[in-house]
């Protein structure tokens, strides 16, 4: 998911990067059983292991499913095949409206005590009643959830066909009123930090050692949900940059990575190939994402307000260009302007290649935004000028609209492609800056709305809702968890709201994806640039069984809800 590049001929600059990193992995790849694996680049390591904390180190490395496990795991390559895992089932009522979970019998907190239907009843609850703890973005309850023996009951006030992954999905921590968690270990809401000696968790690794260059797991012995792995802990190590993640790579250091390595098959794979592999495939939407909050940096300037000038945007971004340069062509130029990916494909509709990949001519962008009440100002920028920008934008007229895209520099694809993007847009007469910064500032800056557009990838998976969710869904249902950009619309959440009431494959569900699809094309609240890759990077050299093109069985990168699923499966090679 967080996307790395590197450039193996800067020596100087990994060598100066990778001193730290290598001191602290080097006595991990030598101890047979513990796997050293890195999802994301220059983000801060603090203490904090709160999984319904956006901003919390866990949440940003991708680890929480280490410690806290699903109720049931989804195959995201795949339609229709789910493995049980805190609970052994899922089912809907009739209606749609009603969710039962059956718990698992072998499901254990990490101090012994039993993971109970009342343990999971609980969060439900506290998830609908406290919006900063819903970082998974699920609807209201209708009722409190209630329990018997073994058996969890979730009423919604909809039918949930469409959004049944995302609540089987839900990560299960403990939360106020669970018998036999220390008050200590409770997770209460989304802006408080868990220090990794008060985690108690269900998975099958805690965080047992911290440091701002090393954070370790260990096997949890009271863990039975499989048999005891062979991996008995997985380290984190912090890289500064994406050439010390790299050369870590190579050198063994690190057996599994989510990264993007230009000229992969030369730079990695030919090191040594008996061992070193990859696999990159499509499986989430990445956009240019566009603040609509009022806390917008250039709200002044930027013209983001108006749907038009966010359409022209997208019509002047040259995709395959970014495919190619900024992704080194491991990332397709997305082709439908509803965003929704090739796995989805089915669900396209009038919206199957309706994206020029080569981006519109300049004189094509100057005649929209000319019609749309912008002009050309003395700059060579356009301007707000005629009433319908007026409107649109709420900004005065003679505004030149101007704005930043910003990105950590730390995700060198990202800040490649905010760097053409930027230049792509300047040749059509469109001010847009490239700003990077660090990953901790930007992560910050997403979840404070401290931003004009970011490069950011999205949900995925086989069914639409999820991708639609992410973008659309009002951010006072989910703590602003999911809809970074603040984007509002009455009719876009009603069309949501049917999504996941309507069954899969039906009519009903179709006709609410061309709605959703509707919004995404023609008010642009993000601008679908690539299909993003899941970017999988390991080595043979200790561990094998992994995800692989021949051996779909989970989500491949380390990172998601699969995490822990993953690493149980692994083997001594």
């Amino acid at each position: 998911m967080r996307k790395i590049l590197t450039a193996l001929a800067c020596t100087s600059l990994v060598a100066s990067s990778i001193v730290a990193a290598t001191a602290t992995s080097g006595g991990a790849a030598s101890n047979a059983t513990i796997l050293t694996e890195e999802t994301n680049v220059g983000q801060t390591f603090t203490n904090n292991f709160n999984p319904a904390d956006y901003q919390s180190t866990s949440t940003q490395m991708s680890t929480n499913a280490l410690s806290f496990e699903p109720l049931i795991i989804f195959n995201s390559l795949k339609a229709d095949e789910w493995h049980p895992w805190l609970a052994t089932s899922e089912t809907l009522n009739s209606t749609g409206q009603v969710i039962t979970f059956t718990m698992n019998p072998l499901a254990t907190w990490s101090n012994g005590v039993p993971l109970t239907a009342q343990h999971v009843a609980n969060e439900f609850n506290a998830m609908s009643n406290n919006a900063s703890l819903n970082i998974f973005g699920l609807p209201t309850l209708a009722q409190p959830a209630t329990y018997s023996g073994n058996k969890v009951t979730l009423t919604y006030a909809t039918p949930q066909y469409s959004n049944e992954q995302a609540i089987g999905s839900v990560l299960i921590f403990p939360v106020a009123g669970d018998a036999g968690i220390p008050a200590a270990s409770l997770i209460t809401s989304g802006t408080v930090g868990l220090p990794n000696n008060k985690v108690i968790g269900n998975g099958p690794y805690l965080p047992t050692s911290y440091s701002g260059q090393m954070i370790s797991y260990t096997y949890n012995t009271h863990w039975k949900l499989t048999p005891k792995p062979y991996v008995t802990g997985v380290n984190i190590p912090y890289y500064a940059s994406n050439q010390a993640a790299t050369q870590a790579l190579v050198s063994h250091q690190l057996d599994w990575a989510g990264n993007d390595i230009p000229q992969i098959t030369r730079t990695y794979v030919a090191t040594d190939p008996a061992h070193n592999h990859y696999y990159y495939p499509a499986g989430s939407t990445v956009t240019l994402w566009f603040n609509l909050s009022p806390s917008a940096p250039h709200g002044q300037t930027s013209c983001l307000a108006d749907p038009a000038f966010r359409k022209a945007i997208s019509m002047a971004m040259n995709r395959k260009q970014l495919s190619q340069i900024g992704e080194t062509g491991f990332e397709d130029p997305a082709t439908s302007s509803s965003g929704l990916t090739p796995l989805q494909s089915a669900y396209l509709g009038p919206y199957k290649n309706d994206i020029n990949v080569n981006g519109a001519t300049s004189s094509q962008v100057s005649s929209f935004l000319i019609d749309a009440g912008y002009t050309l100002n003395s700059k060579g920028y356009f301007q707000v000028t005629k009433p319908k920008a007026v409107a649109a934008t709420g900004l005065s007229a003679g505004t030149q609209c101007a704005f930043t895209i910003q990105d950590p520099v730390a995700y060198s694809d990202y800040a490649e492609d905010m760097q053409l993007i930027s230049s792509q847009l300047k040749a059509v007469h469109i001010n847009v800056s490239a700003q990077g910064v660090s990953t901790g500032q930007w992560n910050a800056n997403i979840a404070t709305h401290n931003f004009d557009a970011i490069i950011r990838w999205g949900a995925g998976g086989p069914n639409p809702y999820a991708q639609f969710e992410n973008w659309l869904d009002d951010p006072a249902n989910t703590g602003g968890s999911t809809n970074f950009g603040n984007y509002v619309d009455p009719q876009a959440q009603a069309a949501l709201t049917q999504l996941a009431a309507s069954r899969p494959g039906t009519p009903a569900f179709q006709a609410n994806v061309n709605k959703l699809s509707a919004v995404i094309s023609n008010n642009v609240p993000v601008a679908p640039i690539l299909y993003g890759a899941d970017w999988d990077v390991y080595s043979t050299t200790r561990f094998t069984g992994w995800v692989t093109e021949k051996n779909q069985y989970a989500y491949p990168g380390p990172a998601g809800n699969s995490l822990a699923y993953v690493v149980t499966k692994l083997k001594k090679s």
